[in-house]
């Protein structure tokens, strides 16, 4: 059995800090990533990295939300590291002719990118995408262009 560190359950400020350098040295986030996904600029982050300077309370929230997301992701991948990194980094296909309930959302870039590029909103988007493969969404509103999949075309 691998021994979890506590800091992966805890919500405080030591144990945020600490899930920054897990995901740094593990997936190969930066304080450009994190600075991006916040969005603040990079010098603050940095300082809040090293406990030099302070984030506010809203932009901690948000680093907890994607902590957990992170989490989602990790169990989604069997908890391969190198699984989640690839998936951070590899971009995702063209979009395909017909719309799919399993596209990423991040269609045409890697997540990271999206991440970077939509901030906040995109962590909703890429947690909601990993929980409809573990839990589904029976509350989704169905799409008319989506086929039910208990009828036959």
């Amino acid at each position: 059995m691998i021994p979890i560190p506590d800091f992966f359950q805890e919500d405080g400020d030591e144990a945020l800090r600490s899930q920054v350098e897990w995901q740094a040295a593990r997936l190969g986030l930066d304080d450009r990533f994190f600075a991006r996904l916040l969005p603040e600029e990079e010098a603050i982050f940095s300082g809040w990295r090293r406990d030099e300077d302070a984030l506010t309370r809203d932009k901690e929230d948000v680093l907890r939300a994607w902590w957990q997301t992170v989490l989602h992701l990790l169990s989604f991948q069997n908890f391969d590291v190198t699984k989640v990194r690839s998936l951070l980094e590899k971009r995702a296909s063209t979009p395909p002719a017909a719309p799919s309930a399993f596209s990423p959302p991040w269609i045409e870039s890697s997540l990271k990118e999206y991440l970077e590029s939509r901030g906040p909103d995109a962590i909703q988007d890429v947690d909601r995408w990993v929980e409809s493969f573990r839990f589904g969404d029976p509350y989704a509103p169905r799409r008319k262009e989506d086929p039910c999949l208990s009828t036959r075309p």
